[in-house]
């Protein structure tokens, strides 16, 4: 898999968190495949490509959509809440790479969860409020923290506000993964049509 192909998944993956964030904060409801896509990329760790981060391409065809829809210019309702998010999770993707403590205690913590729930078959709701606390007590001490607009009665609904933050917390991970793979903020003005022509091509072949 190429340099370009590699980053477009990993863009895709940041986008779908960002869409499916949209999708639960206005409409109080979930892409399932979507969201386990998102959910599973985040016990996937030292994968050496993004499809293995991943799974699968199928799993990330919303994230896919959405990079072309946004990138491509098409308009959309929810256009500047895209961007925030997205802009948003890169730039917390970046303090990591600096703060490393931190980026150990969320991989670490990540871990643990991930071994908790081996051990005592946890549900994957129960995993997910492991998650939902793990971002609690990490991503959201970083200011300005990430706030999501939407409709109040599906925001302080507690089991979206918890599927929420799981998304925001794979939506890092992707932008994580984005960086590794070379991303960055020039690269992604520079090359912008590049990734829409390859995502295009990606969602052609599903």
């Amino acid at each position: 898999m190429s340099a370009i192909e590699n980053q477009t998944l990993a863009l895709a993956g940041i986008f779908q968190s960002a869409s499916l964030i949209e999708q639960l904060a206005y409409k109080g409801e979930l892409n399932q495949a979507a969201y386990d896509c998102s959910f599973d990329s985040l016990f996937t760790f030292n994968a050496p490509t993004a499809i293995d981060v991943f799974g699968n391409l199928a799993g990330l065809s919303r994230g896919l959509k959405a990079l072309t829809r946004y990138l491509g210019g098409e308009n959309q309702d929810s256009g500047n809440n895209m961007a925030y998010y997205v802009l948003s999770m890169l730039k917390i993707a970046s303090l990591l790479k600096r703060d490393q403590k931190m980026a150990t205690v969320i991989q670490t913590g990540l871990q643990t969860i991930e071994t908790q729930a081996a051990e005592f078959e946890m549900s994957r709701v129960s995993v997910a409020s492991k998650i939902d606390g793990l971002y609690q007590d990490t991503i959201s001490t970083i200011n300005p923290r990430i706030m999501v607009k939407g409709e109040q009665n599906y925001l302080t609904n507690s089991a979206n506000a918890g599927r929420i933050r799981v998304l925001l917390l794979a939506g890092v991970r992707a932008a994580v993964l984005w960086h590794q793979l070379g991303g960055g903020k020039w690269k992604l003005m520079i090359s912008r049509k590049k990734y829409v022509h390859r995502a295009n091509q990606i969602l052609l072949k599903l």
